[in-house]
């Protein structure tokens, strides 16, 4: 990993509140025959207001990583400081009085939602739970965020299934933010829905994002989707972060050849001009490749990316790319 200078992978900006700060954090799971490195040494920060796209092929470990965040599950390494507080070193009842602030809207609607409880129960167990509001109060501030995310207060008592995947997708949002949290983890949150509908919970998002001042962690493997949302970007491959930088410098300017072919399978998806050809399987993260994760795959790997892990180095201002040959 690069040294303490670029730790943060941003471009310096002393106005800058940041939030969230991940240093080398490291998950891995042991499984019959080894362990399976599903984060290796990944550190980024999310500054107060902003929204952090992290995209990358399915199994590069970027849900792991949001779910490492706050704690589901507990990093094997690394250090996650939030507010000045390392959440990795809390009690259970310390890290208890800190979850509000970190909420989470999972990938599939449908089935994150309990089936036999209304939509007036789903939305306020949190504060049932936290004992933030009682009663009347509790009962209001349901309703209230009900009809923030469009869901009419008048089916309340009605249960998930009488609801289209939108719609419940907007149940869980109320959710998220009916403890007024302020950083949102959203775990591919329209990939299963049609695309009309994902426009609807993209726009719904980003006025959620305005009215009530959350901070958002935004997962998917849609980089177009990523594009329209995002205020910075991180491309993740196999456990490792490949590049990052401001939303309109990576997909005007991707300088890793992994991002670059992730790009150029998305018809506009980048501005670049070059086409890359990704071939060949995603390694297996029990054994990964030595050197550059990415060596196998890359058009332009020499012998220096499959002995020498690449540091993560800023290309441009507030660019950031871990790869031995970049295209600049």
């Amino acid at each position: 990993m690069a040294g303490s200078g670029t730790a943060h992978l941003r471009a310096d900006d002393g106005d800058l509140e940041i939030l969230l700060r991940v240093e080398n954090m490291v998950v891995e799971f042991p499984v019959p025959g080894g362990v399976v490195h599903a984060v290796s040494d990944v550190s980024f920060d999310l500054a107060d207001g902003e929204t952090l796209g992290i995209v990358g092929e399915s199994g590069c470990g970027k849900s792991t990583t949001a779910k490492a965040v706050i704690q589901l599950p507990k990093p094997t390494s690394g250090t996650i400081n939030y507010r000045g507080k390392d959440l990795t070193e809390l009690s259970s009842e310390e890290l208890r009085k800190v979850r509000p602030d970190l909420q989470m809207i999972f990938q599939d609607p449908i089935s994150s939602l309990n089936p036999r409880r209304t939509v007036i129960d789903i939305i306020g167990e949190g504060l049932r739970v936290w004992g933030g509001e009682g009663g009347e109060l509790s009962e209001s501030r349901v309703l209230e965020i009900m009809e923030a995310v469009g869901i009419d207060p008048r089916f309340r008592d009605r249960k998930p299934h009488q609801f289209s995947g939108g719609q419940c997708q907007r149940i869980s949002i109320a959710r998220a933010l009916v403890l007024d949290p302020k950083v949102i983890i959203c775990d591919e949150p329209v990939s299963a829905l049609d695309v009309s509908v994902q426009a609807q919970i993209l726009n719904l998002l980003e006025d959620m994002k305005a009215r009530y001042g959350v901070t958002l962690m935004f997962i998917s493997h849609d980089l177009s989707v990523v594009k329209n949302i995002s205020d910075r970007v991180m491309v993740m491959y196999l456990g490792k972060i490949c590049e990052i930088a401001q939303s309109d410098e990576l997909y005007a300017n991707p300088t890793h050849p992994y991002t670059r072919a992730l790009m150029s399978a998305i018809p506009g998806a980048t501005d670049a001009d070059d086409e890359e050809v990704l071939e060949g399987e995603l390694p297996s993260a029990i054994d990964p490749p030595a050197g550059c994760r990415f060596n196998t795959r890359c058009p332009y790997a020499t012998d220096v990316c499959r002995t020498d892990e690449p540091e993560i180095l800023e290309v441009r201002p507030g660019h950031f790319a871990a790869c031995h040959h970049p295209v600049l």
